[in-house]
């Protein structure tokens, strides 16, 4: 079983409405059974504070609610994924949250579903970006 890696980008699309939201359901929908689908539990307080901070405290619980009814495993932070989230972040400039997610899709060797334009120059070095727009 492969995995794929989502970015707190597609999540916030998909809990907040936007019309990519859709795009994302369907992607995570074809992922079941033969796809393990992970986010790292700092882009993961990324998706919660953001829905908290531009909607409210019940966007972020139906968030929560959501690990429920897809299956999405959140994936905790190790000394060595943030060893590697270092190296993305100070190589390539990224934010935080982004570094994690770069990071653990290299660790994985998977592809990371994004629509962040951030994550367009690492495609180029060879990470697998798997864009939702």
């Amino acid at each position: 079983m492969g995995s794929v890696v989502l970015d707190a980008q597609p999540l916030v699309a998909l809990l907040s409405g936007e019309p990519v939201g859709q795009t994302v359901r369907d992607r995570i929908a074809g992922y079941r059974g033969s796809w393990r689908v992970v986010i790292s539990s700092v882009n993961w307080c990324e998706v919660l504070s953001v829905l908290r901070r531009h909607r409210d405290q019940h966007a972020a619980a139906a968030a929560s609610a959501l690990l429920g009814r897809i299956p999405l495993e959140v994936v905790d932070v190790t000394q060595e994924l943030a060893t590697t989230a270092a190296e993305f972040k100070a190589r390539f400039g990224l934010g935080l949250g982004d570094s994690f997610a770069a990071a653990l899709a290299a660790t994985l060797g998977a592809p990371l579903l994004t629509g962040d334009a951030d994550f367009l120059p690492l495609a180029e070095q060879g990470l697998r970006v798997e864009w939702v727009g």
